[in-house]
């Protein structure tokens, strides 16, 4: 487990200073007889209780997976054990405490409890507008009480962690037997306990994942639960929050599932909540119907304190435009800030590629720099974690803010932000389908206004689309135009162009923002999102983009690593991986071509996949300050041939040699 704690006991030496022993008398002796007995046939007994409780805790087949992976709760929740819940003794003491929660959840002016009867749910599985179950006429009091009761021990506040596990239980309980069951998890069972725990080997371990609460089956396997989002992203992490999206009023319509969602209980109207459920260690995700539909985002402010909201622009990838994210105010700081940055690793410069973050393509012309720490950058940043159903912001989760420059017919050749690591030479885990982290949603800034005919789109070359235009035609077409002539016929360039013409493309313009997933909501890599700059036929064209990962990313110390990475090479200390300050140890790192091999006569260091300095025989060395985790790539011809994994424990002044 990436998140074990391994502690290493102390010996204490209790050897007692030796001493005048006093001699037994007869009684004493006739005690210790009787006192052996008795033990003779006790422990025997003891042991073989323990003996049961490991065989069941640990190698019972109620305990494993379809794969045979062990399923208690020690080896699901960080190896930290926590004890099965028992039922409170003073029944109405809690009940008590239970009252108070529910009636500082309510709305009511009268302070009085609601019975909450006839509540309904309808829940979807994460990414998918059909529901697949419901429940109708529950009694939402009742089934709280149980929850809290029997399974929650009582908290004195109820967190987002038990609210998760609370509703979980009670969909579970309430569902046909297999309904939301997953095709798709490794763990044993059915229903919803099946999906929102997809097994060891499908669920990556986040941040907070010690801080879930394990729900626990028919055979007392540990569960993890799932998290609860509304249609619109907005995670469910209170009761009043779960009452607000049942209460029907004015300003919150009913109008996506229809005259059964709404239910006449005395005096006040509830509507069915429309949950959305996201398994544990998984992020939500939209989960469009239909071109064209809208998602209302009350809930997040962009520019000029507007709401945000979605529309539809394509099924597959899912692609949205994104209205009112950010103001051309906020654009015009965001270049500002990247023309005046002159520190080499954030400036503005040749973009690259790949895992390492430093492969410089002839295709990819632009050029691009990053803002990890601008007032503005960061706010940015935050509201898109809001638009994206985070309900709290983290660092680690995101690349810094890039900006990007294209002048004239520079553009960025088809790719996927899904990043692959094609060397398998790296400790972190870009496997997100499994336990693995990688970039799952991508939203683009346009900066700038372009025509029709200017160039600058962003094309999805894999995507649905409905032009019916042959590529040849695009081509004649656009050599016989006033913009065509800026291109050499027969150029990567005048290709990617005609693409651009003849399939589905998203046109710039100045503070427009697009929302696209490189995932699907199971962790797979989206093919389909597979897109390009096109090249500018007219002026220039400035954007950014951030990427989102659904994991830490890569060189933070919680990001998922590689088992097999860790079976060929030695793990660090625990003592090494708790130290929080050990990834801020920087280190100067000189790289020097020294000439003995040929092959490397064309060689250039990457940071990551960006260029960072030419390596060749005659060039001076490069020398960089670099932390933990950093990896640097040498790439002949656009190849890595080496990288290296900048340790502090290898020391603060590292020298490397080609």
């Amino acid at each position: 487990d990436a998140r074990t704690d391994t502690i290493t006991p102390t010996i204490v030496n209790m050897t007692a200073p030796k001493a005048t022993q006093p001699t037994p008398t007869a009684a004493t002796k006739k005690t210790i007889a009787r006192s052996f007995v008795a033990w003779w046939f006790v422990v025997p007994c003891l042991l073989a209780l323990a003996a049961i409780h490991v065989n069941f805790n640990s190698n019972g087949d109620a305990n494993t997976d379809s794969n045979g992976n062990s399923r208690n709760l020690d080896a699901v929740v960080g190896q930290h054990h926590i004890a099965p819940r028992q039922q409170p003794k003073d029944e109405a003491q809690c009940k008590s405490r239970f009252d108070a929660i529910l009636a500082a959840a309510t709305t009511n002016s009268n302070g009085a409890i609601p019975k909450l009867q006839n509540a309904s749910f309808i829940v979807h599985q994460n990414g998918q507008p059909d529901e697949c179950g419901s429940i109708r006429d529950i009694n939402l009091h009742d089934v709280l009480w149980d929850a809290y009761y029997y399974h929650h021990d009582c908290p004195t506040t109820i967190t987002k962690y038990h609210l998760d596990s609370m509703l979980t239980k009670i969909l579970h309980d309430h569902f046909m037997s297999d309904a939301c069951s997953s095709t798709e998890s490794d763990a044993a069972g059915i229903g919803l306990y099946h999906f929102c725990d997809m097994g060891i080997s499908k669920t990556p371990i986040l941040t907070d994942h010690d801080k879930l609460i394990p729900n626990y089956d028919s055979n007392q396997m540990v569960v993890l639960p799932c998290h609860f989002h509304s249609r619109e992203g907005l995670r469910v992490t209170s009761l009043k929050g779960l009452l607000d999206m049942m209460h029907q009023d004015d300003e919150h319509e009913a109008s996506h599932c229809g005259d059964d969602c709404t239910i006449q209980n005395n005096n006040n109207k509830w509507t069915a909540a429309q949950l959305y459920a996201v398994p544990a260690g998984r992020v939500f995700m939209f989960a469009p119907k239909y071109i064209g539909e809208i998602f209302q985002l009350p809930h997040v402010k962009g520019s000029d304190d507007q709401n945000i909201y979605l529309q539809v622009l394509n099924l597959q990838p899912r692609v949205f435009d994104v209205f009112h994210f950010f103001s051309r105010q906020e654009s015009q700081e965001l270049v500002d800030r990247s023309m005046q940055e002159t520190r080499d690793a954030y400036r503005i410069k040749r973009s690259t590629t790949g895992a390492s973050g430093h492969n410089v393509n002839s295709r990819r012309t632009s050029e691009s720099g990053f803002d990890t720490s601008g007032a503005t950058a960061m706010k940015v940043k935050r509201r898109c974690f809001a638009a994206l159903g985070f309900d709290e912001y983290i660092e680690s989760h995101a690349d810094g803010l890039q900006i990007l420059r294209y002048n004239l017919t520079t553009a960025y050749n088809s790719h996927l932000d899904w990043i692959e690591d094609e060397t398998k030479q790296l400790e972190h885990d870009f496997e997100s389908g499994g336990k693995g982290g990688n970039r799952f949603a991508t939203i683009l800034m346009y900066m700038t206004d372009l025509g029709p005919y200017d160039g600058g789109e962003t094309v999805f070359p894999r995507a649905e689309s409905n032009t019916t235009k042959d590529l040849a035609v695009a081509i004649d077409e656009l050599r016989a135009s006033e913009q065509g002539n800026v291109l050499r016929h027969g150029s990567w360039e005048e290709s990617m162009t005609a693409k651009c013409r003849t399939k589905f493309a998203v046109r710039p313009h100045s503070s427009r923002a697009v929302l696209f997933y490189s995932q699907h909501p199971n962790g797979t890599v989206d093919q389909s999102s597979f897109h390009g700059a096109c090249p500018i036929l007219s002026g220039d064209k400035y954007a950014a983009n951030l990427w989102v990962w659904n994991t830490p990313r890569q060189g933070y110390s919680e990001a998922p690593k590689r088992a097999d990475y860790k079976n060929k090479n030695k793990s660090p200390s625990a003592n090494d991986d708790n130290n929080n300050n050990a990834k801020h140890v920087k280190v100067t790192a000189v790289f020097e071509n020294i000439g003995k091999d040929p092959n490397m006569r064309e060689a250039k260091l990457y940071y990551q996949d960006t260029f960072w300095a030419n390596l060749g025989p005659d060039d001076a060395p490069s020398s960089v300050n670099t932390y933990r985790g950093h990896v640097w790539n040498i790439k002949v011809n656009g190849q890595t041939v080496k990288s290296h994994v900048i340790d502090e424990r290898n020391g603060i002044n590292q020298r490397y040699e080609i």
